[in-house]
């Protein structure tokens, strides 16, 4: 029988904020994805951001450079319709300072190794050494247990009131990785959702941002963003939650 013995820079790096742009923790609306965008260049490189620094982040003095990235800009889309902005959402993003230190927004996602193709991840023999686990599927189950918890005891510390998930398709991973109450699961029009941290929190599971499926355009983000809002409103109070 095989027994791997975890890499315990590793389980620092997954168990940290690496991985999140960061922003302001006790911002009342969160946001989360899967993973950045950018993939490592070969295990070495890996290697080498597993040894740290893994600080909070930010986007201070930088919210105009950050919004370039298509799915930045939508974030920036979804906030200005939920928190009813003027027109010109990269101006108020700037204005509101999304996602900095000082402002509105925290932006994280829930696994910290970024992959050019989630469908078809290599995870060789090398990374399964480097690791210490098995596979794929089996460093998603690990994240979702282990570096979920250190995100549970931010969000249990800071209590955001939303939590919007972008990906449909890992609705349950993004539950399990909150450790939402799987009674509290319900549909809403383009989301689903469930409870976590004692009721005091909602995560949205809604579809990605972009593609030709997701989010492409400012009135299915208007749509959505209204949606959220409803429920929100419904289940958290209107005065409660932003």
């Amino acid at each position: 029988m095989t027994k791997r013995e975890l890499n315990e820079k590793f389980k620092q790096f997954a168990c940290s904020h690496y991985g999140c742009d960061g922003g302001n923790l006790d911002s009342s609306v969160w946001v989360c994805g899967l993973e950045w965008g950018t993939e490592f260049k070969d295990l070495a490189d890996l290697e080498k951001t597993m040894e740290g620094p893994f600080n909070v982040g930010n986007w201070d003095g930088q919210v105009q450079e950050r919004l370039k990235y298509q799915y930045n800009n939508k974030i920036a889309w979804l906030y200005s319709y939920l928190y009813d902005w003027e027109h010109g959402h990269k101006e108020q993003a700037v204005k509101h300072k999304l996602m900095c230190s000082d402002g509105i927004g925290f932006k994280m996602n829930a696994f910290p190794i970024s992959f050019k193709n989630r469908s078809s991840v290599s995870w060789n023999s090398d990374m399964a050494k480097l690791i210490g686990l098995h596979s794929f599927d089996v460093y998603i189950e690990w994240c979702i247990s282990h570096r979920g918890r250190f995100f549970q005891s931010l969000v249990k510390k800071h209590s955001p009131r939303v939590i919007v998930c972008t990906g449909k398709g890992s609705m349950m991973s993004f539950f399990r990785f909150f450790d939402c109450d799987l009674t509290t699961v319900d549909d809403g029009q383009m989301f689903n959702v469930a409870r976590c941290n004692d009721n005091n929190t909602l995560v949205f599971v809604v579809p990605f941002f972009g593609g030709a499926s997701g989010i492409n355009s400012f009135d299915k983000m208007a749509a959505l963003a209204s949606n959220i809002s409803k429920y929100a409103d419904n289940t958290l109070g209107p005065t409660d939650w932003k």
